[in-house]
C-alpha cells in the first residue's frame, strides 16, 4: 500500500511559494473566529457580569453618567485582557484555539519552525489580534493579498496558521492580491487622514483652552463662587438646594461634575447630592450607596433627612460641613431657639456662596425672635433678643 506525501507539490501546486506550506482556509479561518466568539464571549460574560450590572445601573439611573463611560471603558479594557489571556493558554497548550482545533487548524512558528509557539509569541499574536478592531478590523483583510494568508497579528508574532486537512488554500490569485493590497493602501491611507485631523483638532482645542472653559461650563451657574473647589463647593451646592437657592438641575450638575473630576474624596457628598434629587425609586439606590460608610458625615446627613425626628444623626455629623450648619439652623429655628439660630446664621454669612441665601433666613429668625419678645414667650433673656433686634434694624436703617 503506497500513502501519499501531504508535504507533495502536488497538494499545493500553483504558487511556489506554498509548495511547503498547507494554507488554512480565508473560509475556514472565519468559521473558527465565529465559532470562538460563541464559546468564548459567555465565558467573558460571567467574569464581567457584576461589573456590566453595575455599569447598566449607571445608565439606569442617568443616561449620560460619567461613571458608566468610564465603567464601560473599563470592561472593554477587562474583556479584551481576559481574551488575550485565553488565546494566549489556548494557542500554547494546543497551538489553536477552540474554533481552529475544531476546523483542524494549527497556529505554527514561521518561519523558522519550532515544535512548540513560546508563551511570548502567543501574547503577541493575541494582543495584535485584539488591537487589529481598533483598526476597524483593516489588518484582517491582509489575508486576501497575502501570499501565505498571513495578517498582521501573525507576521507580528512570526506565526501562521496552517491546515491539517488534505487539500489546501493555494494563496491569492496575483489580481486579487494587487487589487486588495492597493484598496488596504487606500483605506489606511483614509484612516491616516481622519487620525490626523482629529488629532490637529484635538491640539488645536487643548492649545485654545476649550477643554478647560468646558469643565467651567460644566458646572452650575447658579453658584457663584468661583473659587469654591471639590467636596467645599459640592458642599456648598448641597446646602443652597436646601435652602431653596438652586434648581435641581443645578445640583445634579455639580453632582455630576465632582464624580467626573474629583471621584475619591467627593463620592459620598456626590451621591448624597443625587440622592436629594434623585426619584422615590432611585432614591433606595443612591442612599445604598451614600451609606457604604454608614459611620461617614453623608451617610449621617442622609439618613437624618429620610427621618428628621433622628436629631442625634444630625449631632453625630461632621459639623464644619456647611449641610450639617444649614440643618442645624431649621433645626434651632423650629424648636424656636432663635437666638442659636441667629449664631449659626451668622457664621454661615461669612461663607460668599451662602450669604445671599442666607440673609433670608436671617430676617425671617429676627421676625420670629421680635414677635416671640413681644409675646413674652421667648427662650432667652430679653436683652439678648434686644441684642438681635437692634443689630437688625441698624444694618437695614429701621426706627
Amino acid at each position: 500500500m503506497v500513502f501519499p506525501d501531504l508535504s507533495a507539490p502536488e497538494v499545493c501546486q500553483k504558487k511556489n511559494v506554498a509548495e511547503r506550506t498547507a494554507i488554512a482556509f480565508i473560509a475556514d479561518r472565519f468559521l473558527a473566529l465565529v465559532l470562538d466568539f460563541l464559546i468564548m464571549s459567555p465565558v467573558v460574560s460571567l467574569l464581567l457580569a457584576g461589573l456590566m450590572k453595575k455599569t447598566k445601573t449607571y445608565f439606569l439611573l442617568d443616561a449620560q453618567s460619567p461613571e458608566g463611560f468610564v465603567a464601560g471603558l473599563l470592561i472593554f479594557i477587562l474583556g479584551a485582557c481576559i481574551v488575550i489571556l485565553l488565546q494566549s493558554v489556548f494557542m500554547y497548550y494546543w497551538q489553536a484555539t477552540p474554533g481552529q482545533f475544531f476546523m483542524q487548524m494549527r497556529v505554527i512558528s514561521y518561519p523558522h519552525y519550532r515544535q512548540r509557539l513560546s508563551f511570548s509569541q502567543c501574547i503577541l499574536r493575541s494582543f495584535c489580534f485584539c488591537a487589529s478592531f481598533l483598526l476597524l478590523a483593516l489588518p484582517f483583510l491582509e489575508v486576501l493579498s497575502h501570499p501565505l494568508r498571513r495578517a498582521f497579528h501573525e507576521r507580528a508574532s512570526d506565526t501562521m496558521v496552517i491546515t491539517l486537512k488534505k487539500v489546501c488554500d493555494d494563496g491569492p490569485e496575483p489580481l486579487e492580491e494587487r487589487f486588495v493590497s492597493s484598496w488596504l493602501r487606500m483605506s489606511f491611507a483614509i484612516f491616516a487622514v481622519f487620525a490626523g485631523v482629529g488629532g490637529l483638532k484635538t491640539y488645536y482645542s487643548l492649545h485654545q483652552s476649550s477643554y478647560q472653559a468646558a469643565s467651567v461650563t460644566a458646572q452650575c451657574k447658579e453658584i457663584h463662587d468661583k473659587d469654591l473647589q471639590g467636596v467645599a463647593r459640592l458642599d456648598a451646592a448641597i446646602s443652597l438646594f436646601l435652602l431653596n437657592d438652586i434648581s435641581e438641575e443645578c445640583l445634579n450638575k455639580e453632582a455630576e461634575s465632582s464624580l467626573w473630576g474629583d471621584p475619591v474624596n467627593s463620592q459620598e457628598m456626590a451621591y448624597l447630592a443625587k440622592y436629594l434629587v434623585a426619584d422615590k425609586d432611585e432614591q433606595e439606590l443612591y442612599m445604598k450607596r451614600v451609606c457604604q460608610d454608614r459611620s461617614s458625615s453623608a451617610c449621617l446627613l442622609a439618613r437624618y433627612l429620610q427621618d428628621n425626628s433622628e436629631l442625634e444623626l444630625l449631632a453625630a455629623a461632621d459639623q464644619k460641613l456647611w449641610t450639617t450648619q444649614v440643618l442645624k439652623v431649621e433645626e434651632q429655628y423650629d424648636a424656636h431657639h432663635f437666638d442659636a439660630s441667629l449664631e449659626s446664621i451668622e457664621k454661615l454669612q461669612a461663607v460668599p456662596a451662602l450669604k445671599s441665601a442666607m440673609e433670608k433666613k436671617y430676617v425671617r429668625s429676627i421676625w420670629a425672635l421680635r414677635d416671640s419678645s413681644s409675646r413674652k414667650s421667648g427662650r432667652v433673656p430679653a436683652s439678648v433678643s434686644k441684642s438681635w433686634i437692634d443689630d437688625f434694624k441698624e444694618k437695614y436703617g429701621i426706627r
